[in-house]
This record gives C-alpha cells, sequence and structure tokens, in this order.
C-alpha cells in the first residue's frame, strides 16, 4: 500500500538531534508513505539548516516535507494548533501528532491506518502505545480509558480499547473530527491541550489505544509531572497546568470542578507534609494558575472549508 493519506506534525524547539531522529523515522515507515510537517517554535539551534537538507533530500522521493518555522514561541498548544491547521487546510485524511523526542517504531503508522480501516473511519481519534527508552510505559502518556470498554468488546480482543484521553505522543486524528469540533486550543501556550482536546473528541466519537502502533518518547526521565517534587526550575511552569485544567474541568461539568479543587487541596497538603525545597513558590504558582483559570474560557477555532482534496 503506498498512499499519501497521513500527515505526521511534529513541533520542536531547540532539540535537531531529536527531531533528526524523529523524521527519519517517520521517513522509514513500512508499508506506507508519511508527509510531514515540522512546526519550529522560533528554535535557534541550526534546526531550520537541519530541515532545509530535508526537503531538498526528498524532492525525489514520495514523501512530501513541510516546513512551518515561527518567529516566536507559541508553545507546544500553539504548534499542534498551527501543524493541525495546516494538515486539515491540506485535507489529508489523518493527522499523526507528536513532540519531537519521538521515535515511531517502523510499523507504528500503518497499524493506526490498518485500525482506522477495520473502525470504517467511524472515529474521533487512534492513541500508540508509548515506552520510555528503557521499554517499559512512558508515565506521563498512559491513556485514560472508557469504562464502557464492553460497546467494542470484538476490538478489544485485538488490542484496540475505548479511552477518553490521551496526550499529544503519537495521537492518529480522523480529518472529520478535526472538522467537525475544531483545533487544539492555542492559548493553553504548555499543558493540558492534549486533555482537552481528547476530552472535546472522545465526547462525540469513538476513540481508541491501539496497542500495537508503539512509539518511544526519549524524554530524560519517566517520573512524570508532579508539582510536589519537581525541580525547583520547573515551578513556574505549574501555572499553565493548573490554569488550563480548570479551564478544562468548566467544559466538562461541576463534577469536574468539585474533582478538580479537592485534588488542588490534596496537592498543597502533600507539599506541606513534603520535604520539597520552595514551597511556598509551589503552592503560589497553584494559586495563580488557579485564579487565573476562573476566568481563562478560550473557544475553538474551526476550519474553513476548501477547495483542496487528497
Amino acid at each position: 500500500m503506498k498512499e499519501n493519506v497521513v500527515a505526521a506534525v511534529v513541533v520542536t524547539y531547540n532539540r535537531k538531534e531529536l527531531l533528526q531522529e524523529c523524521v527519519d523515522a517517520l521517513l522509514s515507515q513500512k508499508d506506507i508513505d508519511v508527509d510531514i510537517i515540522v512546526v519550529d517554535n522560533a528554535s535557534s539551534d541550526g534546526t531550520d539548516e537541519l530541515m532545509d537538507a530535508y526537503i531538498s533530500h526528498t524532492k525525489d522521493m514520495p514523501n512530501n516535507v513541510y516546513y512551518i518555522r515561527l518567529n516566536e514561541n507559541i508553545g507546544g498548544s500553539g504548534g499542534f494548533y498551527k501543524g493541525i491547521k495546516k494538515a486539515a487546510e491540506l485535507s489529508y485524511r489523518y493527522i499523526w501528532i507528536m513532540d519531537d523526542d519521538t521515535i515511531a517504531k517502523e510499523d507504528a503508522c500503518i497499524e493506526l491506518v490498518d485500525t482506522a480501516r477495520l473502525l470504517n473511519d467511524d472515529f474521533g481519534y487512534l492513541s500508540s502505545t508509548v515506552l520510555w527508552t528503557d521499554n517499559k510505559s512512558c508515565e506521563m502518556n498512559i491513556q485514560k480509558f472508557d469504562n464502557n470498554i464492553s460497546r467494542s468488546y470484538k476490538y478489544v480482543q485485538k488490542g484496540i480499547v475505548p479511552v477518553r484521553s490521551a496526550t499529544f505522543v503519537s495521537l492518529f486524528i480522523n480529518l472529520k473530527a478535526v472538522k467537525a469540533l475544531g483545533l487544539p486550543l492555542k492559548e493553553y501556550f504548555i499543558w493540558g491541550d492534549d486533555k482537552e482536546y481528547t476530552l472535546r473528541l472522545s465526547r462525540e466519537y469513538g476513540c481508541y489505544y491501539v496497542s500495537k502502533s508503539v512509539v518511544i518518547h526519549k524524554m530524560q526521565n519517566n517520573n512524570g509531572s508532579n508539582i510536589v517534587s519537581d525541580d525547583k526550575t520547573r515551578i513556574s511552569r505549574y501555572y499553565y497546568a493548573y490554569r488550563n485544567d480548570l479551564a478544562t474541568a468548566k467544559k466538562c461539568g461541576w463534577k469536574e470542578v468539585v474533582n478538580y479543587y479537592i485534588i488542588f487541596v490534596k496537592t498543597i497538603m502533600r507539599i506541606i507534609r513534603s520535604g520539597s525545597s520552595c514551597k511556598l513558590k509551589r503552592i503560589a504558582a497553584m494559586f495563580k494558575g488557579m485564579f487565573c483559570g476562573i476566568f481563562f474560557n478560550p473557544q475553538p477555532e474551526h476550519i474553513l472549508e476548501t477547495d483542496n482534496n487528497r
């Protein structure tokens, strides 16, 4: 099978060595040609030169490589917004998104495409198995499973399991879902944009974990995110987590808002009881995000229909 129906969207920022490994893996996918859209958040490490070399190299190859260099860093949220919008405007049937430190196994994409066809394209998104560099599950990328597994039992036996939410590390999105429900929220900047978007899609479409599609996420460690114990240099980033999570909870209903505040209080207690440094700074970042989240309410932007067909 040789079809240009998949656009892989990769968001990058100052990690050209990892980006090169990511792109090479995408160009080496088995049984399908994957086109690539790299969104560069104003890198200063020579990423532009690397991408120029790829574009020149692939001129005589079946893969199309697009490079979008931004004038400023608009975060992962803004990068995925730009990349998905570009892929949708080009009318790719499937949009496969990932960070620049995601290395796809050679059959990762064909497993997703085969699953899409098995489902007769009746899905919002598919999500891969994400492993860390030691081949154990990547803690940050474990999906939230749908409690109603019985509705698709015949697929569960094939390793295809309903999910409610997933991360943007190897997320395979159906174009029709993007057209119907819009783009990710670029205003989130970082943190929680994947949770909001995948919850938005799974409320309207069946969405699934595909166990046979495997990628490696080359994060620095496999500890996940935890404001109680995270390095003090990362504390300020949690402002976005608490702001964005409250905004998402409000979209999901009062029960999720109540749950947000219960976890908020429990986390403060854990910080107080912990042996971590900068306790007041950690708590202050939480409160700053929470207060801003009360009024933070960005709305999805929708794709305008075009005459482009693929």
